[in-house]
């Protein structure tokens, strides 16, 4: 007799939503909190602004800027690593999926800077005169190795997060309809929280679409490679996260204070 396998991966999607509206705010924090507004003050500076998607740093020298401007990819990069680093130990349905959305939003966004201020010459990379790191010499040069860079790294991302999720959930109906539901739910719930944070902010649309727009449904477009890859021949793992009210809850609270903090601006003088 052909011994059948019962297991049958599954996330509660008021805890996803939970999870995407707690963790996404808490990592544009790090990118800008951690990382530019406390590499402003290491480098001898105060920061003017804190905005939910952008820090303004009176740094004076070339050097201060263009440090400033690479340290929020820099915190990018740290977090995707230690999150990954941590999934291989973390074996707990819940906090292993924590990790896995750490990993592939922080690797996605900071591949994605690369990437866009390669084709743009805008944002936190521009090696141009008006770029985050610039000027250097040959910059179309820099340009075109920052964006194949970048997609280079982010092609290693996406195929890492489909592994990583195969690993956790298995194949099978079940596991690939649980598959879509996480990436889409973390995709389409960061992207609009984001926009909607981001209306509060006093600079107006340009915000909205470069930091925005730009970090969240163009940073994280990867996650359609996720949600849609045809799965191997493998069977479903028992993977089971059912729904956690606190979850909900502080995800709420902690989109919530985003935006009314953060979103229209703390002005430090």
């Amino acid at each position: 007799m052909t011994e059948r396998n019962f297991a049958t991966p599954r996330v509660d999607l008021w805890t996803l939503i939970g999870l995407a509206l707690l963790l996404l705010p808490l990592l544009t924090m790090a990118h800008e909190l951690m990382g530019h507004a406390l590499t402003c003050v290491a480098s001898g500076h105060r920061p003017s602004e804190l905005g939910a998607y952008y820090v303004e740093c009176p740094a004076t020298g070339s050097w201060s800027r263009r440090i400033v401007a690479m340290a929020g990819t820099g915190v990018d990069v740290i977090l995707a690593m230690l999150a990954y680093l941590a999934w291989g130990r973390v074996k707990r349905p819940l906090p292993r999926l924590v990790l896995w959305i750490v990993f592939t939003v922080k690797g996605m966004v900071a591949a994605g800077y690369w990437m866009f201020s390669g084709v743009s010459n805008l944002g936190d990379w521009g090696p141009d005169v008006g770029g985050g790191i610039g000027p250097l010499p040959w910059p179309w040069l820099w340009r075109g190795a920052m964006f194949a860079v970048g997609l280079y790294v982010y092609i290693a991302v996406v195929r890492q997060a489909i592994g990583m999720m195969i690993v956790m959930l298995g194949g099978g109906e079940q596991a690939r309809c649980t598959q879509r539901k996480i990436a889409m739910t973390i995709y389409l719930v960061g992207g609009v929280s984001a926009l909607l944070v981001s209306l509060f902010n006093p600079l107006g649309i340009a915000i909205t679409l470069m930091s925005a727009i730009a970090s969240s449904f163009g940073g994280t477009a990867g996650l359609f490679n996720v949600a849609y890859f045809r799965r191997c021949d493998q069977p479903p793992r028992d993977f089971a996260i059912d729904r956690h009210y606190t979850i909900v809850v502080a995800g709420m609270l902690m989109t919530l204070a985003f935006a009314l903090v953060l979103g229209p601006t703390v002005y430090l003088h």
